[in-house]
């Protein structure tokens, strides 16, 4: 019992660090202001899903996921949003108002896995939710220059349905990147 009860609390503690997001070049300083405006991109071009084209996933997984598939997608983006802005009060803020922005977030994303539901079920707050992971470039508006560079991998928490867990996998991404602008230097 004793091993079980170590090992339960060794998957726990490395289940806790799947989600990072880590700066790797430049510097995010010019965003720790409340005035800065920022629009925010996102770019799934080359992006995977459980290792396949997006084309590909939505084809296999069949007409039901093909036209749920942009409403949850636009629900996430919207909460990933919400969740920036609360996370970063004192520091910029996504805007839509392309006249009011100074800098523009692309988040590029490479990788997309929705995690499993049996897992949730049996594993509940122990089990991973949807992992997201890319890269995040830092454009200046004013002159096109790239201030940073974000790599992330990130992980949501554990849910039932496949539209929950890619909202928290978002909301992970969100609150890290907040996290990496109030450390910015």
């Amino acid at each position: 019992m004793k091993k079980f009860l170590m090992l339960l609390v060794a998957a726990f503690i490395s289940l806790s660090a799947f989600a990072d997001a880590e700066l790797e070049s430049g510097s995010l300083k010019e965003l720790k202001n409340s005035d800065v405006r920022v629009l925010l991109t996102w770019d799934y071009s080359k992006m995977l899903i459980e290792d396949k084209t997006e084309k590909a996933f939505l084809k296999e997984k069949g007409a039901e996921w093909e036209r749920d598939y942009p409403a949850e997608v636009a629900a996430s983006e919207a909460s990933f949003d919400v969740f920036f802005n609360k996370k970063n009060k004192k520091y910029c803020l996504i805007t839509e108002d392309e006249d009011a922005a100074q800098y523009e977030i692309i988040i590029r994303v490479e990788k997309f896995h929705y995690g499993s539901t049996a897992a949730a079920v049996m594993f509940g707050g122990f089990s991973r939710g949807a992992h997201i992971e890319g890269s995040v470039d830092v454009i200046k508006l004013s002159d096109k220059t790239k201030i940073a560079t974000i790599k992330f991998d990130c992980s949501g928490t554990a849910s039932y349905s496949n539209e929950a867990r890619r909202i928290m996998a978002y909301q992970d991404l969100a609150k890290d990147l907040a996290k990496q602008v109030s450390k910015g230097k």
